[in-house]
């Protein structure tokens, strides 16, 4: 369903904590939010956890579903003037196989926009990343790799995808080692989402792999991780034991590159005792504050309301996810995402 930005924005902010979002970043934030106004999904918070860390990065979500392909194309035309340079021709041109039936992005579900936040600006730079998972929400993970989302339809997505976002095919260097990630998936893993790191200055992709969590050792040391797997096992078996299935982010260019994410979605109710665990970790390995762990425990939530120009009432939902974000002779450091979405709804308990 399509929602103002404005709206959405409106009424979140009784339930967001300064200290997660202080007002400053709050103000980037919606001026950025503002350049595309209206969302088919939701939107999230990038928040830094740790003492003297003010910054909040945006991302918002475009779903397939509910015109949301032909609701970004038309905002994207309608800024064309504002939002210029090679970063948002990509994210157009992306948009307009989207919208095309005949196009084999069309079966694309979700496409992110992430933007670095670090102050006021008028013409952010747009971090993209396409699903590549057709049946992305309907089934669980794992689980679609056996009902036709092949790892080669994924593949095909990917380079389609990737060349609308970079106006050229992937360089051949990068592309064996993309097709290394692919080839050496383990059983039920499957990649989810893949971007162009060009908003960082560099040509490498960003990839996000779903799989089960006692794989990721042996699948970092398979692709060719220079991190030791000893010690991302031991994160995954200290930070990760209460998940079956775990996100890894991983940038890929010639070589997979050092720095990986290792994401954990949070309960609805996040005073369940491991998540409550998690976040005193956090804190007494000086990752979080104690203000911002309150703050995130306060964050879930949802609301019945009626929105402007819709018939019936919808679900406000407020869920959290968090991010370790793991460097080689480094600390681990931790990134949360307040995420904000409007749910369709006849009924208060669905």
């Amino acid at each position: 369903m399509i929602v103002p930005i404005d709206e959405l924005m409106s009424r979140l902010k009784p339930f967001l904590s300064k200290e997660l979002v202080g007002e400053e970043e709050l103000g980037h934030v919606n001026a950025v939010a503002r350049l595309l106004p209206e969302v088919s999904g939701g939107f999230c918070f990038e928040c830094r956890m740790e003492a003297g860390a003010p910054r909040v990065d945006y991302m918002v979500c475009c779903m397939r579903t509910d015109g949301g392909p032909q609701a970004l194309a038309d905002a994207l035309e309608k800024t064309r003037e504002q939002l210029t340079g090679p970063l948002w021709d990509g994210v157009r041109a992306f948009s307009r196989q989207w919208v095309d039936p005949a196009s084999p992005l069309a079966r694309v579900p979700v496409l992110w926009l992430e933007y670095d936040v670090e102050g006021p600006t008028a013409n952010p730079k747009p971090f993209a990343f396409a699903c590549v998972q057709p049946e992305f929400g309907q089934k669980p993970p794992g689980s679609r790799r056996e009902t036709g989302a092949t790892v080669d339809e994924s593949l095909q997505l990917t380079w389609r995808a990737l060349e609308a976002f970079q106006g050229a095919p992937v360089r051949p260097a990068i592309a064996r080692t993309v097709s290394r990630c692919f080839e050496q998936l383990p059983d039920f893993a499957e990649v989810e989402h893949v971007a162009s790191l060009a908003c960082r200055g560099s040509d490498a992709v960003r990839m996000i792999i779903g799989m089960p969590r006692e794989e990721v050792g042996g699948y970092l040391e398979r692709i060719g991780w220079p991190g030791s797997r000893a010690q991302v096992e031991e994160l995954t078996k200290t930070w990760l034991n209460y998940l079956h299935f775990a996100e890894v982010n991983l940038d890929v260019g010639e070589t997979v590159g050092p720095t990986i994410g290792l994401a954990l979605p949070f309960p609805e109710k996040p005073h369940e005792p491991w998540a409550k665990e998690f976040l005193q970790r956090m804190v007494d390995l000086g990752l979080c504050t104690p203000e911002k762990r309150e703050a995130i425990l306060q964050w879930p939530g949802r609301e019945r309301v009626p929105l402007t120009g819709h018939r019936w009432p919808s679900n406000l939902c407020r869920t959290i996810g968090a991010k370790l974000v793991v460097r080689p002779d480094a600390p681990v450091s931790v990134k949360v995402y307040p995420y904000f979405e409007c749910r369709f709804s006849l009924w208060s308990d669905v």
